[in-house]
């Protein structure tokens, strides 16, 4: 993966390339290889769930550089200055040539993974018919869901074009959404038994890293306000 600073912008020699010449086709398989992005972080994510530290274990494994998984964890990119590191030194050894969009922001993957594989797992468990759910709670569940991954996208998104200010709202916003999923996970799954322990035991691990990673997402938005004062 190509180095990406915190504004979005990916590093190094893009402008080189010429104007990006795709067609439909072309972006298709750029879904395609976003799809299994995701894919495998779900997969890496499932075999380390004991792991206090599995995010960033994941993020070693997923080859993603320290600047593009969090700054509060390796420092900023840009100086007191405001202006940019020079990396110039850094050798780059990757041959992605594909273009940046938030699909390819690492913080995107994880959150759309995490969810992801949380529906799975809930429409296995109600498939069965044995969930003690009611249709209102289970659809307080869904709406808990689709906000707080669309508010965290959208403050991806906004983070992206610079906006940091726009960004913390909006990651707060997926925060409070992510309480409300907390709040209502009694009433959707409960505790009958060992597969709704265990169902409740993973939904919590991935909400706590959920929350983990839109903490540290709204920390550095923060702390680039705070420069730029």
């Amino acid at each position: 993966m190509n180095n990406y600073n915190f504004d979005g912008q990916p590093d190094g020699d893009w402008d080189d390339r010429g104007e990006l010449s795709w067609q439909e086709y072309d972006w298709q398989q750029y879904l395609v290889r976003h799809e299994q992005e995701v894919e495998k972080f779900i997969s890496l994510y499932n075999r380390l769930p004991t792991r206090p530290d599995r995010l960033d274990e994941v993020a070693i494994q997923m080859e993603w550089d320290d600047q593009d998984w969090s700054l509060s964890e390796s420092g900023d990119l840009m100086e007191d200055s405001g202006e940019p590191v020079d990396e110039s030194e850094e050798e780059d050894t990757q041959d992605d040539f594909d273009p940046y969009t938030i699909l390819r922001h690492p913080v995107y993957v994880v959150v759309r993974g995490l969810f992801r594989d949380m529906r799975r797992r809930w429409a296995a468990y109600i498939v069965t018919g044995d969930s003690p759910a009611g249709a209102t709670s289970s659809w307080a569940l869904a709406l808990a869901f689709a906000e707080a991954e669309a508010q965290a996208t959208l403050a991806l998104q906004s983070l992206d074009m610079g906006d940091f200010g726009l960004a913390c709202c909006q990651m707060k916003l997926a925060l409070d959404a992510l309480n409300k999923t907390f709040a209502v996970l009694p009433a959707v799954i409960g505790q009958q038994g060992p597969v709704e322990e265990l169902l409740d035991q993973d939904f919590r691990q991935r909400l706590f890293d959920l929350r983990d990673v839109c903490l540290r997402v709204l920390g550095d938005c923060r702390a680039q306000l705070r420069r730029k004062g």
